[in-house]
């Protein structure tokens, strides 16, 4: 699921299930790190996720105590053994871009500048092809703040959003007034620190008013790109310095120095005037207009399109159309997905599914699929856990058989079963072929409330709603996890549910 907090849904669950998710989808990519075709965009992507997650951490830091520090601490140190990786590629690219820009002349005597920093950046991502102690300490330092988030006992309500917001508004404005005494590179990297916490929170908080929202976190993604790259120039001008030798010398370096300065110099009066808008209220009216809207969201529901009769008609005509019908609860899946050993009696006749995958990435796939009586469909699934995203089209006979010559080795054959259960109604599939034994019951939710809190009968076993190992798109291309699910009991109280290990 996107990286935004529902206003329908309970606070307490939503910081949660965000908290969770954001820590997982960076454990999975570095587990995966050395197998991977573009190592830097992966570094960046675990950096960016943990970013993301101390942004939310310090939305609610006045409900986590010393739990804040400690999770705070272990996800920085996370993202900290990979910076140099990270640093490497983008002093590099600031090069290119100032090249790009007109700053730096193609070719001339700054072109040994270019080649020693592209040797650094190919140096840092070949270290980290095989076994890299950098990695592994991320890599366990992230497992060690999921622990942390288990921990967590956040209210529900606005209140502690509200702290939160309020605290990182008066930190960006205290940082700006700072950095525009004396910009010195130090303060300018404190001012853009305390941006982009802004910009992920308002991101989180979006759906309260897109209307308004939208345009506040464009204004503050621009703002944190433009700091972003007078950081970068920093970076660059102090491996310039602290190395002159290695891009060839002082003559070189000086220049280079100088026109990276030119380039912050124009960046930083872009930068102040931008900040000067964003940062024109106090902090508690700031507060106080996101609570505003917020508290609208909550007891108004979500914001409806609004235009005259014409465009109105017009738009409830394209929404209409079979191509374009998913609205917000058809597009998200909220499911739970539990291991069965010993089903009950069942009497109703099954519906028998075959399925392919045309493509799998990490936690996004295509897939076709036959349901007997039922007819095709192609279906793309993207995210993990719960909550996922779902965009589904029925599709031709002939379309079908088309793609299904694309799926070979990547296949699952199944019988469903519905089961009525109270409000809601069990999946249970019955796997053949190959995964011949293997039992599913999975059940879907109309809301976030009703998924936290289902409490499902004795005869579900373990949950694996969250373990990448029992999603159809893994088993199809994969098999079981480690042969066979070893075990259908339900796991102790706390306990998450089983994941892939770090190899």
């Amino acid at each position: 699921m996107a990286y935004v907090l529902d206003p329908a849904a309970s606070v307490a669950h939503e910081v949660r299930r965000v908290a969770f998710e954001r820590v997982d989808e960076a454990i999975d990519i570095l587990a995966n790190l050395d197998a991977g075709d573009d190592i830097e965009h992966d570094v960046h992507e675990v950096r960016k996720r943990c970013k993301e997650v101390r942004a939310l951490a310090r939305l609610v830091r006045s409900s986590l105590g010393d739990e804040f520090r400690v999770f705070n601490g272990l996800v920085r140190d996370a993202a900290d053994e990979l910076a140099s990786i990270r640093d490497a590629h983008a002093v590099l690219a600031t090069f290119d871009n100032l090249r790009s820009s007109g700053a730096i002349d193609a070719g001339g005597d700054l072109d040994g500048v270019r080649a020693a920093q592209a040797a650094v950046a190919d140096e840092a991502t070949q270290s980290v092809r095989g076994p890299d102690p950098r990695v592994e300490r991320a890599w366990q330092l992230l497992r060690d703040s999921r622990e942390s988030i288990e921990r967590w006992r956040v209210p529900d309500g606005f209140a502690v959003l509200r702290r939160g917001i309020e605290q990182t508004y008066e930190r960006g404005l205290r940082t700006l007034r700072r950095a525009r005494r004396k910009p010195t590179d130090d303060r300018m990297h404190e001012w853009r620190k305390s941006v982009k916490t802004l910009w992920y929170q308002i991101r989180l908080l979006e759906r309260a008013a897109p209307s308004v929202l939208e345009a506040m976190i464009e204004r503050l993604d621009g703002l944190a790109e433009a700091l972003g790259d007078d950081h970068d120039l920093a970076v660059l001008v102090a491996h310039l310095t602290d190395d002159p030798r290695r891009f060839g010398g002082k003559r070189q370096v000086k220049r280079a120095i100088r026109l990276a300065r030119s380039q912050q110099d124009d960046l930083r009066r872009r930068a102040f005037r931008l900040g000067a808008t964003v940062y024109a209220e106090t902090p508690p009216s700031f507060a106080t207009r996101i609570e505003a809207y917020w508290t609208c969201a909550v007891e108004q529901g979500p914001e409806l399109l609004t235009a005259g009769i014409v465009e109105l008609a017009r738009d409830e005509r394209v929404r209409s159309t079979p191509s374009a019908s998913h609205d917000s609860a058809s597009i998200l899946e909220r499911e739970r997905k539990f291991l069965v050993a010993e089903p009950p009696e069942i009497t109703t006749e099954g519906t028998v599914l075959r399925q392919g995958y045309l493509a799998i990435d990490r936690t996004v796939s295509v897939r076709v699929r036959e349901a007997t009586g039922e007819g095709c469909t192609l279906t793309i699934k993207a995210g993990r856990g719960a909550v996922r995203t779902e965009l589904e089209w029925q599709i031709s006979d002939e379309q079908f058989a088309a793609a299904w010559e694309h799926t070979r080795d990547r296949r699952i054959h199944k019988t469903r079963y519905r089961l009525p259960l109270g409000s809601h109604v069990i999946e249970f599939d019955v796997f053949h072929d190959d995964l011949d034994g293997l039992m599913f019951a999975e059940v879907e939710f109309h809301s976030d409330q009703a998924l936290a809190a289902f409490t499902p009968p004795s005869w579900f076993g373990r949950e694996v709603t969250d373990d990448l190992g029992y999603t159809n798109a893994s088993l199809a291309m994969n098999g079981l996890p480690s042969g066979r699910p070893d075990s259908t009991d339900p796991p102790p109280a706390g306990e998450p549910p089983a994941r892939a290990t770090h190899a």
